[in-house]
């Protein structure tokens, strides 16, 4: 929606408004996407043509001379309508359009002291206006016209244009009429709308007889005998600021400034090519549109004057029964349709234009009323004679809704007792566009279709008190506190363990097996036998018990898991197995974990487990667990045993930005030890660098040195931090 600053100006004639509207605009609702200046000239003139002839030296150039502020210039031009006695406007010396300051310039042997414009100079799109392109400003001289007014404020283009996104759900906000109206309400300011005497006489007799509205939710005529055929200037200048072609013809043009003005698509006939009775009814076969193109339609909305078609309904005229320069009488006709109807017809002929726009919206018949009483308007204020009005809808019913203040306190984070204070104002904006308060209950202008419930009410009122005012506050709304699924024995079901259930507690003989080195054991003050009379320091025993019993039953291939408690209130998980290797148990372990930075260090420090094949894993520099075997001296069963503490996880992890370049390796040679661990070569590695993985390619002793080979895979950057520190 293009909207002109002054042109809105002119219905609240009490205020000046500035480009600081653009924040009242959006308050209401809707979203202002730019705002600019219309015109970039200043310091033009009107200057007074006293004599044109043509520039001997050049078959181009006119010189013509001028009179301005009491002085005689010569400016020369390119342009073919200058006329003697007219009144032009002229760019004289100092005056400037954007950047470019107007000087004297010798032109073929004479010199132009200026330049004369056409409306293109002063911001006007040529294309829009009835004029030539080179063309300049014309004007027939008047008794009272005043040379030394500024031209720019006659011809309004010290001006602002708004682009304006409406609400999807309003059709009626396209307008100067709702627009206005609103922003008039906000500033508490008198809204002057288009008004002429109810007791104006008709001046034709009207020649449509029969309407039915049909397919149609309403559908009305005003007659016009068609006296003066040229449209005024100033309303072809808000046509071509609002981005429309004005056709110089004004039974055409002001169904163009109804659109603009009200929001109401209209059509105008010529009313010698259509007869006395018109309904609107579906319509299928060849019809030639407005521009003599055929198109074919089918079941497409159409309104039908003694069954023929005279137009496609909101969407575009036809050239059959269009008004010219040449009709004597013409025919306005405002309907209200079905909006998919309206959308199907501009599908069909593969044109949008402004009316099919607006048309497939849904707009209320009181809509109709409007823009019929700004036909009449126009007609009157242009001197063209009207019937009276054929088919006015009658005036639509209000809404009326129970004023619900505890709802509107609840949504506001209002006390109810504050209500009338805090939107007393807004109550008052409210009753401006139209709606009633009462005690307990309200109604709704007639021109609204989106106020369905009182939740749209209190938008109403929120529009008006401004969303800056209520402070920003979290919901005191917790989300629903729910346990977590622990799948954690499904997943080692997964990897071929089946769970088992021993008893917690053991004798004291079993306390000895501590490898997580509690110094505290716990016995039982009361116990139901020795064999239970102590927590566990361990889950293994209990687990080589359980072994040692299916062994003896010739269930020789076992692969056991159970979670337990062990000494004060620790849960561990203890893995048995005598299926699996060591390096198999251990990426058990560090898929069950979800970790592969886990460390394994040897497990020697123990007399009850095995020192050569056990190893301590800790997870984050943390003793978590052990994997290995028993001392055959503890035990004689040949099976690997694992025993962990896994925390609960309480953290989310925060997404990462997903790198897709492909990862990098480079091989690192250690010279180590014999009996040295090449962990600590691979610490020194994770604290120089993040890394995906890394893992031993190859080994070479020779004498007392033994030579390990690492792969490191990691990132790129990763990579050349490796490589800076271990192979300067």
């Amino acid at each position: 929606m293009i909207i002109s600053l002054r042109e809105l100006n002119k219905f609240m004639p009490k205020i000046k408004l500035d480009i600081s509207v653009e924040k009242v605009i959006n308050n209401l609702g809707y979203e202002v996407e730019s705002v600019k200046k219309f015109s970039d000239v200043s310091g033009v003139k009107f200057a007074k043509i006293l004599d044109t002839r043509p520039n001997p030296n050049s078959n181009g150039l006119t010189i013509v001379d001028v009179e301005v502020d009491n002085q005689k210039l010569t400016i020369q031009t390119k342009a073919k309508n200058a006329q003697k006695n007219k009144i032009t406007v002229a760019f004289v010396e100092g005056s400037k359009k954007g950047d470019l300051v107007f000087k004297s310039k010798e032109m073929a042997g004479v010199v132009s002291q200026g330049m004369l414009s056409g409306f293109s100079e002063l911001g006007f799109d040529e294309n829009k206006l009835p004029f030539g392109v080179d063309d300049i400003i014309l004007l027939n001289p008047t008794r009272n016209f005043d040379l030394s007014a500024n031209p720019l404020e006659y011809f309004e283009s010290d001006d602002y244009i708004f682009d304006i996104t409406t609400p999807a759900n309003r059709g009626d906000s396209n307008s100067y009429y709702v627009l206005a109206q609103e922003i008039a309400a906000y500033y508490q300011t008198p809204f002057k709308w288009f008004s002429y005497k109810k007791t104006h006489k008709a001046g034709i007799h009207r020649q449509v007889l029969n309407v039915d509205n049909g397919e149609a939710k309403a559908l009305s005529f005003l007659e016009c005998r068609f006296k003066h055929k040229d449209t005024k200037l100033r309303d072809l200048l808000i046509l071509a600021k609002h981005n429309i072609d004005a056709k110089n013809i004004w039974a055409v043009d002001a169904t163009n400034l109804c659109l603009i003005y009200t929001g109401v698509p209209s059509h105008v006939y010529d009313r010698d090519k259509i007869g006395t009775s018109l309904t609107c009814k579906k319509f299928s076969g060849k019809v030639t549109i407005i521009g003599g193109k055929e198109v074919e339609v089918k079941d497409t909305l159409a309104i039908f004057s003694d069954d023929k078609v005279v137009s496609l309904a909101s969407v575009m005229g036809l050239e059959e029964t269009s008004a010219d320069k040449k009709s004597k009488y013409v025919v306005f006709e405002i309907g209200n349709f079905k909006p998919s109807d309206v959308r199907h017809g501009s599908k069909e002929i593969k044109i949008d234009t402004a009316s099919s726009l607006q048309g497939g919206k849904i707009l209320s018949t009181e809509l109709v009323r409007i823009g019929m009483e700004y036909l009449k308007f126009k007609a009157i204020d242009d001197k063209q004679p009207t019937s009276i009005f054929v088919n006015l809808p009658e005036r639509t019913k209000n809404k009326f809704f129970l004023q619900q203040k505890k709802l509107l306190a609840k949504y506001s984070g209002l006390q109810i007792k504050e209500l009338d204070n805090e939107f007393g104002k807004v109550e008052d904006q409210l009753q401006r566009i139209g709606f009633k308060i009462f005690y307990n209950r309200l109604s709704t202008p007639t021109y609204r279709t989106d106020l369905n419930c009182y939740e749209d009410i209190i938008e109403e009122y929120f529009r008006f008190y401004g969303y800056d005012k209520f402070k920003i506050q979290a919901p005191s709304i917790y989300p629903f506190k729910i346990n977590k699924r622990n799948n954690d024995k499904s997943l080692l079901q997964s990897m071929g363990y089946q769970e088992i259930r021993t008893f917690t507690l053991v004798n004291v003989e079993g306390l000895k097996f501590n490898p997580f080195g509690f110094e505290n054991n716990l016995k039982l003050q009361t116990f139901v036998s020795k064999e239970r009379e102590a927590i566990r320091n361990s889950i293994v025993p209990s687990m080589l018990e359980v072994a040692q019993y299916n062994i003896k039953r010739k269930m020789s291939r076992l692969n056991l898991f159970e979670y337990g408690m062990i000494n004060d209130g620790k849960y561990v998980y203890g893995l048995l197995s005598n299926t699996k290797t060591f390096e198999q148990i251990k990426q058990d372990v560090v898929n069950f974990l979800n970790d592969s930075n886990l460390e394994f260090k040897p497990f020697n420090d123990n007399d009850l487990i095995h020192p050569n094949v056990s190893a301590k894993i800790y997870q984050k520099g943390c003793f978590i667990g052990w994997l290995g075997k028993t001392h055959p001296s503890y035990s004689n069963i040949d099976a690997w045993v694992c025993e962990i503490q896994k925390e609960p996880k309480n953290k989310y992890e925060l997404f990462n930005s997903y790198n897709s370049s492909p990862l990098k390796n480079i091989d690192l040679t250690f010279s180590i030890g014999l009996y040295q661990s090449i962990d600590e070569k691979v610490k020194e590695i994770k604290n120089v660098a993040l890394v995906f993985d890394i893992y031993q390619i190859d080994e070479f002793i020779k004498e007392d040195v033994k030579n390990v080979t690492l792969r490191v895979v990691a990132k790129s950057e990763e990579i050349k931090k490796i490589n800076n520190q271990f192979n300067k």
